[in-house]
């Protein structure tokens, strides 16, 4: 659901879009102009100084908009990092365009696959997933979670909604059969249809999975054109989903007492009392009818795992605010608050292009494109930090194919791995996935907490390639008393990639700089063994694969755990990211040379050892990420700041004389 502040700005953008419609019905169809050619045409009307220009977003941040703003630190929403261009970053803005966006009217609607335009986003699903187990024994599932993580760090898409009350809207009836006139009347209604034949949903007599249109965003250089979605997240890598991206957001976070955020309790282990409960408006906990963790993102309750990351990393903030006062007890509740938050978005940074990219992308290939943590990061004010809409709607979902059905937790007696017992009692619901999806109150227990936290860096992830597990693409958000049936993932992410007028995977390819691709040989040595034929047999031509699709069953290349279009369209990102935040960790005057030694010693493994809660001795592995094939005891390693080195807050001692 839209924020208020994407609300309001959807509607311009809507107002704005109605217009460049019309101009093009009559404008374009006037001059015999091709769609794709008007749209691009229309692009050039700037709209500054005219009422609908009054809409954009350069309107809302003059010369003066930042004056008396403290610099120290970010602001909630990322405005004023750039100072030259102080909306540029902030949430509720539009995504950016690496290529221009496909629409079949050039400016708006999308593919309807019921008119075969393009194929059955389900009937792809599928034609490729199989239920088959494609374990990556050299990662561990912490891949798949920190993508996750800092996925909902970098990008929120919003849903459109109806009414002035912001309902959802549902296109599909209770039985699950097609409400044909909301298709007709709500724009936003784009249901995918269910084939037929589809072995899982047809037994019920399904014909429809929801699917309802991403809210519009007002173009970031205030023109006519294509839509543009709306990010509801910073586009910066600010830790906004453990704080919000509002000051009220974050103030409702906070204990206002020693910099705290509300996870503090008179019991020590119990989770349940170490973390602020929300009652969210749409009640999307406990399959509808439960309550959830109030965190900076409310998709943080969505997996056991992922809840478990937020809960860490709200932990690690306390704990560097507690160890902050301790060095210097006259810094104020603000002073607090504000380092250490700042401490806690370094280290996530530093983890990110330090462990996660390398183990992602590979270590040779981060140290030589620009995603190194050598020296210093030079901030570049040109550069645009704003997230691509590739990346966030057809490149980020790799993760959910990561995800396996079983939740894998160890108690922490670890006299070795192989006897480490999995446990599938104390309320995990025999450790499967769908029954716990949104079931966030499951971890109360500080013993479940340890077990699934044990579980993230010792058991393995899948492959990134087209192998969902079932409770990705049968039985997501499902809300069935027996979970017999929810959604499909993978046709909901590539249905949203048409929606977003994403191009597809082979002019990505082109984008890359990668070989051109002329006939079934050349497909058959970039894809997977046996995958080619199928994709033809799927799609009219190569040229019309969806992105998400091809990128999936790309063969992986060196030592990284995804293709080359996928790895091209992660670094891109990743690169500006660094580049065009003003705050990043290792930029000049951020920290101090002491400061920026210590964040650089730590590790994932650094932070887990912190925020275990247990009275047995820790351990883990150096190498949170990654995974050696033949697993024994001498790899567990107990939490010894010598070994595993940890932040020294001396360091900050002279902050705030």
């Amino acid at each position: 659901m839209p924020s208020k502040d994407g609300h309001s700005g959807s509607k311009n953008a809507e107002i704005i879009l109605e217009v460049t419609r019309s101009l093009k019905n009559t404008y374009c169809l006037k001059h015999g102009l091709s769609d794709i050619q008007c749209a691009k045409d229309l692009t050039k009307v700037n709209l500054t100084g005219t009422t609908l220009g009054e809409m954009c977003m350069p309107e809302y941040y003059s010369n003066n908009s930042c004056i008396g703003y403290e610099y120290n630190y970010r602001s909630f929403d990322g405005s004023c990092n750039n100072l030259k261009h102080k909306y540029l970053g902030k949430a509720n803005t539009p995504y950016k365009r690496l290529l221009f966006p496909v629409y079949t009217d050039g400016v708006y609607e999308m593919p309807n696959n019921y008119e075969e335009m393009l194929p059955n986003p389900r009937l792809v699903s599928t034609s490729f997933v199989k239920d088959e187990n494609s374990s990556d024994h050299k990662k561990t599932m912490m891949m798949a979670y920190w993508a996750m993580f800092i996925g909902h760090d970098l990008s929120h898409t919003a849903v459109s909604t109806m009414g002035k009350d912001k309902r959802f809207v549902n296109c599909c009836d209770k039985d699950k059969s097609i409400q044909s006139s909301l298709i007709k009347n709500i724009r936003s209604c784009k249901p995918i249809f269910i084939p037929n034949d589809d072995r899982f949903f047809k037994t019920d007599q399904f014909d429809c999975m929801n699917y309802v249109r991403s809210r519009p965003a007002v173009r970031s250089d205030c023109t006519f054109g294509p839509m543009e979605q709306m990010n509801q997240a910073t586009h910066y890598l600010d830790a906004s989903m453990i704080y919000g991206t509002t000051e009220q957001q974050t103030l409702s976070l906070r204990e206002m007492w020693l910099g705290q955020l509300s996870v503090e309790s008179i019991y020590k282990y119990k989770v349940h009392n170490n973390i602020t409960l929300e009652n969210t408006d749409t009640n999307v906990c406990q399959n509808g009818s439960g309550t959830c963790f109030m965190m900076g993102d409310i998709r943080g309750n969505a997996f056991p795992q992922l809840s478990i990351m937020y809960l860490m990393w709200m932990y690690e903030h306390n704990r560097n605010a507690r160890l902050l006062y301790k060095e210097r007890p006259n810094m104020t509740d603000d002073q607090l608050f504000w380092e250490a938050r700042k401490i806690v978005t370094a280290c996530i940074q530093h983890i990110t292009y330090n462990e996660w990219l390398p183990a992602l992308l590979g270590v040779n290939y981060t140290k030589e494109n620009g995603l190194g943590v050598e020296g210093r990061t030079t901030y570049d004010e040109t550069a645009d930090p704003t997230v691509s809409n590739s990346f966030a709607t057809a490149i980020l979902p790799f993760a959910n194919s990561m995800i396996t059905d079983l939740i894998s937790v160890y108690d922490t007696f670890y006299n070795s791995y192989s006897r480490a017992k999995t446990i599938t009692d104390v309320h995990l619901n025999h450790g499967n996935l769908k029954e716990n999806y949104n079931r966030p109150l499951m971890v109360e227990d500080f013993m479940n907490y340890n077990r699934i936290l044990n579980g993230l860096f010792m058991q393995p992830t899948q492959k990134v390639d087209m192998l969902f597990t079932q409770t990705m693409t049968n039985y997501l958000y499902s809300i069935d008393p027996n979970n017999s049936y929810g959604m499909d993932i993978l046709s909901l992410d590539i249905q949203r990639s048409r929606d977003h007028g994403i191009p597809s995977y082979m002019q990505f390819r082109k984008y890359c700089g990668l070989k051109d691709i002329e006939n079934i040989q050349d497909l058959s040595e970039i894809m997977v063994e046996g995958s080619a034929d199928r994709l033809l047999k799927i799609y009219k031509t190569w040229n019309d694969i969806d992105l998400l699709v091809g990128a999936l069953l790309e063969k992986h290349v060196d030592d990284a755990m995804v293709g080359p279009t996928m790895r091209c369209i992660i670094r891109e990102q990743f690169v500006r990211t660094r580049i065009a935040d003003r705050y990043f960790y290792d930029v000049p005057g951020v920290f101090s040379d002491y400061q920026l030694e210590d964040i650089k010693r730590v590790t994932m493994a650094r932070i887990v050892c912190n925020n275990f809660k247990s009275i047995h001795g820790e351990m883990v592995t150096l190498k949170i990420f990654s995974r050696p094939e033949v697993f024994d005891s001498s790899l567990l390693h107990h939490c010894d700041p010598l070994l595993i080195p940890e932040i020294d807050h001396w360091s900050w001692f002279d902050t705030f004389e």
